[in-house]
């Protein structure tokens, strides 16, 4: 994933974690980029909208936008983000942004790519997430791929459009021990548009509480000795995939849990993205496997 104020990043498509291919959506997003009379979100961020959002964000917080398209909500966001880093996948939308004078705001760094894109160490105080693609079970591995690099909370901007996807992110969310809170937003004169907000709470989440409430009491804890043998967060991700246990509390010596952090992460994203979640703790790794629908 590229940072850049004005150089142009490569085209990347990746799959979405939640099972649905992702490249329609952001082919879709080119081609919208390419009329210069649309500026994509346009009728979901009314007055409304804004106020509440910059309503839920402390000033000078250390803020990531996710989906920042053209910039609608880019541009309230930095007057009271001390740093906003906004996230875009679509080339077009980044030239477009890019070509504003938002652009030069001393806050404000443009990066290309996806949430699977951030490196393991990035860390933000909140999260802004803006009309995403993803549906259904996408929305909830998303929101759990954020928690590990958010402080305070995850906010979730989607469309109300007759599905129920806001529903099943909240109550999944709120099973995985996430405060999540819910608001409607009904844009004037107009009930086509109305915009759901979520904000979810992670400072006190636990990926080992999830579907049920048993599963902290699930978790078996695994000594790994320092340095990690070759291959080790690849075998611990293999074990849990192969039902052996729904939760690993993962210890090290202090002075491999950063290393081995990195692998398992990696190894996660390799072996089981949709699958697996994994967040460093202060004395060690959760691992946990994260329930399939209907659990």
């Amino acid at each position: 994933m590229n940072e850049t104020r004005r150089n142009e990043p490569q085209v990347q498509v990746e799959a979405d974690r939640g099972g649905g291919p992702l490249d329609s959506a952001l082919a879709r997003r080119e081609r919208l980029a390419n009329r210069f009379d649309y500026a994509f979100g346009q009728e979901r961020v009314f007055p409304e909208v804004v106020e509440m959002l910059l309503s839920a964000i402390p000033e000078g917080s250390r803020v990531l936008e996710v989906g920042a398209a053209t910039g609608l909500l880019t541009v309230p966001l930095l007057t009271k983000a001390g740093a906003l880093t906004a996230l875009e996948p679509s080339e077009g939308m980044l030239k477009r942004l890019l070509s504003t004078e938002a652009a030069e705001a001393p806050n404000l760094i443009v990066r290309k790519g996806l949430v699977e894109d951030l490196r393991s160490e990035e860390m933000y105080d909140i999260a802004v997430v803006t009309f995403t693609p993803r549906r259904g079970l996408g929305l909830l591995t998303l929101l759990t791929m954020l928690a590990v690099h958010v402080r305070e909370k995850v906010i979730m901007l989607i469309d109300e459009e007759g599905t129920l996807d806001w529903a099943y992110v909240a109550r999944s969310a709120a099973h995985q021990g996430f405060d999540v809170r819910m608001r409607f937003i009904n844009p004037p004169d107009d009930e086509h548009h109305r915009v759901v907000f979520i904000s979810a709470a992670v400072a006190d989440w636990n990926p080992l509480r999830a579907a049920t409430d048993d599963w902290a009491a699930d978790a078996r804890e695994v000594s790994v000795p320092y340095p990690a043998p070759r291959g080790a967060a690849t075998r611990l991700v293999r074990y849990v995939q192969a039902g052996g246990d729904r939760a690993l509390f993962v210890r090290t010596d202090p002075a491999g849990l950063d290393r081995l952090y990195g692998n398992l992460r990696t190894a996660v994203h390799r072996l089981g993205r949709d699958e697996l979640t994994v967040r460093r703790v202060d004395d060690g790794i959760q691992l946990v496997r994260l329930p399939k629908a209907g659990e």
